[in-house]
């Protein structure tokens, strides 16, 4: 009778635990299921660790700076460069306020395209732009799409660039982690909170000729990052356009004149009966005399 409640008493466990088992199986699957669907959505961004400068740097390579990417040190010969200059506050739309004028009781904006923004831009920015879409292009199976906010540069269907124009700033988007920059002598911003550029996070504003330079740095190891090589045949072009007025923009389509809004005013109050009264009697005979 002993035995045969021993059995009985190992039997249940060994049931209890298999079903534990079952029901542990059963939630990992689903985690990791939920796991697998949450990186499918998430936008695919390069992650590229680039290293802080040394604290106490040795005498020879005084005023250097190392770039670490899986483990492969760049060449520390380069000079250390001059700490950048505070960046101005920009209006962070990407219209600045010029876009807004007043016509008569109306508000009216004006959409710019891309397009139109390069043209208006300076001729410093322009040469800026030139040099970081050559750097761009001459990697091999990049291509570009300009739309009306911004140009795009895809390897395939994947985005791995972007210009757009804020305020005055040209400014480069790569799909990097802005946090793997924290550190070094890239003043990159994270941008990933806008749903349309989200797999473009790390957004560069360009706005020297040093920037320039470190925008093709940014870019170099972007592609080093993909296994993207130079094209050898690459030819670079000269993307400089002169500048044109609004008026002329709008006549070729690349302003819009939009009325977002009145500017009228309206008093809004509490009136006795009488004035209620009065003011109707004013409009009754108004109406009459007309």
């Amino acid at each position: 009778m002993v035995n045969v409640l021993l059995m009985s008493t190992n039997t249940m466990m060994l049931l209890g635990l298999m079903v534990a088992l079952i029901v542990f199986l059963v939630l990992l699957t689903v985690l990791g299921i939920v796991f697998i669907v949450a990186l499918r959505k998430r936008a695919p961004v390069i992650k590229v660790v680039m290293a802080p400068p040394a604290a106490q740097p040795a005498p020879v390579a005084q005023g250097s700076e190392q770039m670490v990417m899986d483990g492969v040190e760049a060449p520390a010969e380069e000079p250390e460069p001059e700490p950048e200059e505070e960046d101005e506050p920009e209006p962070e739309p990407e219209e600045d306020a010029s876009s807004y004028v007043t016509e008569g009781k109306d508000r009216v904006h004006y959409d710019r395209s891309f397009t139109a923004k390069i043209i208006q831009l300076k001729d410093d920015s322009k040469e800026w732009y030139t040099q970081v879409k050559n750097e761009l292009l001459s990697y091999q199976k990049v291509k570009d799409r300009m739309s009306w906010k911004k140009e795009t540069f895809r390897l395939g269907r994947e985005a791995i660039a972007r210009f757009v124009v804020r305020g005055k700033t040209l400014c480069l988007m790569l799909a990097v982690e802005p946090a793997g920059f924290t550190g070094t002598k890239f003043t990159v911003e994270d941008v990933s909170a806008v749903a349309s550029t989200a797999d473009t996070p790390c957004l560069y504003r360009i706005k020297s000729a040093r920037r320039a330079k470190y925008a093709k740095e940014l870019i170099n190891a972007v592609m080093k990052e993909l296994g993207i090589k130079k094209d050898p045949n690459f030819e670079p072009q000269d993307y400089y356009v002169p500048y044109e007025g609004t008026m002329g923009l709008m006549e070729r389509g690349l302003i819009k004149r939009v009325v977002t809004n009145s500017t009228r005013t309206f008093e809004i109050r509490e009136v006795s009966e009488a004035e209620a009264e009065a003011a109707a009697s004013q409009s009754e005979n108004s109406a009459e005399s007309k």
